[in-house]
């Protein structure tokens, strides 16, 4: 597992940058606590990344890889997530409310305790109604035609 300082460093020099060191470095990256709102990190490599209680919130991060990453208790919320491959994450916690997640590879992703309230999930892939029941969604919650809304769910999105 690679972690320290200067990992954030790299991280904030942009996707570019970063992926290169993920070429070089592909195991267990930790980048806990990371605050990088408005972040522009498209199409950036953070597989098998531990982001716990990170704050991404309003982040381009179309096209990222976050498959197998940690993103318990992160900030997530009005992101641009359209695209991104996020199979297999953990975001147990996580703040997803208003992002847009069109398009976004979700298979198996635990979202128990996600804020999914005002999320676009319209297009999202390998959703199952398991998953999200116990996620937190509300009427603007956008889910893909083929997924029922959760009877959990409350116009505010509190499960009742």
């Amino acid at each position: 597992m690679v972690c320290g300082k200067n990992l954030l460093h790299i991280l904030a020099s942009g996707a570019a940058e970063w992926n290169a060191f993920r070429d070089q470095n592909p195991d267990w990256v930790m980048l806990n606590g990371t605050c990088l709102p408005q972040a522009q990190l498209a199409a950036a490599d953070l597989h098998r990344a531990y982001l716990l209680a990170s704050d991404l919130r309003g982040a381009n991060l179309e096209g990222v890889s976050l498959e197998n990453a940690i993103l318990r208790k992160t900030n997530l919320r009005g992101c641009n997530l359209r695209h991104a491959k996020i199979d297999r994450a953990d975001l147990f916690d996580a703040d997803l409310s208003s992002a847009d997640l069109r398009e976004a590879s979700m298979c198996s992703c635990f979202l128990v305790h996600a804020d999914l309230r005002g999320a676009d999930l319209s297009t999202a892939h390998g959703l199952t109604l398991a998953q999200i029941t116990r996620a937190l969604g509300d009427d603007n919650t956008r889910l893909p035609d083929d997924l029922p809304r959760p009877s959990s769910w409350t116009a505010k999105g509190v499960p009742a």
